[in-house]
């Protein structure tokens, strides 16, 4: 940092000769190789590690690889070191530093050889923007060393994004490590980015003023292209890779170029032989917010996604949790070989939102609004997959198998398969304010009470003798019975067919409608209801007139 004469002095937690930040990550093949990351002061050049096998004296040498970055608030070098030629289902013990100052002995251990069994953690949403100047991880730092010292078969952790609250700021990155001194030293780290992980503060002091959000994670690319196998799409390689460990394979995906990352994603995907497929991506696409929407990436994503094909895909963001039925092309299915499942890991900071929502497509829901971190533990035993997922005091939130051979979800859980038409706005049903009233198809039409709709979710309607006025997200359109012209706020819309009366309701045709909201619709034809969407988070609550 600098003072107000421009002279730099060192910020608590900043970078010294003692080595820092030190991290373990897979690089490439978990059985022989290994990537080792930490951070010195720039007046450390000569940094490298020493390690040994278990029940070897001897220490062997590697030089590491550095890089210089000057921050938002220090000066520093930045080490990697990526081991190969390790020997499979091994412990290792290691050290990182100079000949002056080095770090105290960790030790790993390298995959073994045909692993059919094994553990991992997930975790998403650690962020902590809290105090202001040095951020507390200690919420998700106490929480893994639980988790670990109650579950020691878990080879690695895996984040779904938002590792930290700003990733553009160095700070928050001092916060995160200082937080996980004493895990990621021995256990690989395998991190997703999420929308915190690409935001920044032009400037944090005396208080954080310019936020921004890039379209790349500059710093954290920076900080872990070393760390991360570079296997990603062209300029995304660290925000986005592959791994394999045992049976599986990870996909790792970024939120930022989805368009450019669809194709790779699919591609590797494809490429894979492994038993089971596992992705990451911190958006989800089917939300628990009410206002949640998954524009973002799925657009592009929905062909690795669902022909790719994942069979897990976990996400965050929404800092609740969530779990999906088997989905294809926005239907809900029962067995797990017919869509993939969607997770949303809660989160591991004890940040917690008030507001949300089970949704039709979800088979199983807990809204975490206690100040408590989440894990998950996932162990893979050959064609069977288990999930368990934890509060920081033990509860079971959640707990389900997957059987591959006899293509089951454990506890059984049936998608919904409606007899009538039903309406759903954002994955939610509408339910007691549209109790009896049905869309239908005419003439090759759609048809559904529209005001009903709006009214439902905040909007404001009026209802008159022979039409409906309905405001909402910015935009109103009167409709009247009989006519095919829809006086709206962009002039006179002519619709494919005339409103009609059912049951006390103006009946609208469902795309031109929803074509003057900015929504999007569609029909899940398996599970029989309409469902609207819009990629405006607002909430749309009719207030009293000023």
């Amino acid at each position: 940092m600098f003072d107000l004469n421009g002279n730099f002095y060192k910020p608590e937690r900043g970078s010294s000769a003692v080595p820092d930040h030190i991290m373990l990550s897979f690089c490439g093949d978990p059985k022989t190789e290994i990537a080792v990351s930490w951070r010195t002061s720039t007046d450390v050049e000569n940094g490298y590690i020493l390690y040994r096998k278990d029940g070897n004296s001897d220490w062997l040498k590697a030089e590491s690889a550095f890089k210089t970055a000057q921050t938002d608030i220090d000066i520093s070098n930045y080490h990697s070191v990526r081991l190969c030629g390790l020997e499979p289902g091994t412990k290792y013990f290691y050290t990182v530093g100079s000949n002056e100052n080095r770090s105290e002995v960790f030790s790993f251990e390298t995959e073994a050889e045909n692993t059919e069994k094994f553990s991992f953690l997930v975790i998403a949403d650690h962020q902590k923007g809290s105090p202001c100047h040095l951020p507390d991880y200690t919420v998700v730092g106490d929480m893994l060393r639980k988790a670990l010292k109650e579950h020691p078969e878990c080879r690695f952790i895996l984040t779904a994004g938002d590792n930290c609250d700003n990733g553009q700021n160095e700070l928050q990155w001092n916060g995160m490590f200082e937080g996980l001194r004493g895990i990621i030293e021995s256990i690989p780290y395998m991190m997703t980015t999420g929308n915190h992980d690409n935001r920044g503060f032009i400037t944090y002091f005396p208080e954080p003023t310019g936020k921004f959000y890039l379209e790349h994670a500059d710093f954290f690319d920076f900080q872990f292209r070393d760390a991360y196998p570079q296997n990603g799409p062209e300029g995304y390689e660290t925000e986005n890779y592959s791994f394999d460990y045992g049976n599986a394979h990870f996909l790792i995906m970024g939120i930022n170029a989805p368009e450019k990352v669809a194709d790779w994603a699919y591609e590797d995907l494809q490429s894979s032989s492994k038993k089971w497929k596992l992705g990451t991506y911190h958006f989800p696409i089917y939300p628990v917010m009410p206002e949640g929407q998954n524009n973002d990436g799925y657009p592009w994503l929905r062909k690795p996604i669902e022909e790719g094909r994942l069979d897990i895909l976990f996400a965050g963001h929404e800092h609740s949790f969530a779990r999906t039925f088997p989905t294809k092309g926005d239907e809900l299915f029962d067995r797990p070989s017919q869509g993939t499942i969607h997770y949303i890991a809660g989160n591991g900071g004890g940040n917690i939102y008030h507001s949300n929502c089970q949704k039709v497509w979800h088979s199983c829901f807990f809204p975490q609004e206690e100040h408590l971190g989440f894990y998950t533990v996932v162990e893979i035993d050959g064609g069977r997959l288990t999930a368990t997922a934890y509060l920081t005091d033990g509860r079971i939130v959640d707990l389900f198998s997957v059987d591959k051979e006899r293509d089951t979800v454990y506890p059984p859980a049936l998608a919904p398969v409606y007899d009538r038409t039903k309406m759903a706005f954002k994955g939610r049903m509408l339910e007691l304010s549209a109790r009896g009233l049905f869309p239908e198809k005419k003439g090759g039409i759609w048809f559904a009470p529209f005001g009903v709709l709006i009214q439902a979710i905040g909007g404001k309607v009026i209802k008159e003798k022979d039409s409906v006025s309905a405001e909402a997200y910015g935009h109103r359109a009167v409709f009247t019975v009989g006519s095919r012209f829809a006086k709206t706020d962009l002039g006179t819309v002519e619709m494919s067919a005339e409103p009609y009366f059912l049951d006390g309701q103006l009946f609208i045709p469902v795309d031109e409608s929803a074509k003057m909201f900015e929504m999007e619709w569609y029909y899940a034809e398996r599970n029989n209801f309409i469902n609207w969407n819009t990629p405006s988070e607002d909430r749309p609550l009719c207030k009293h007139p000023e």
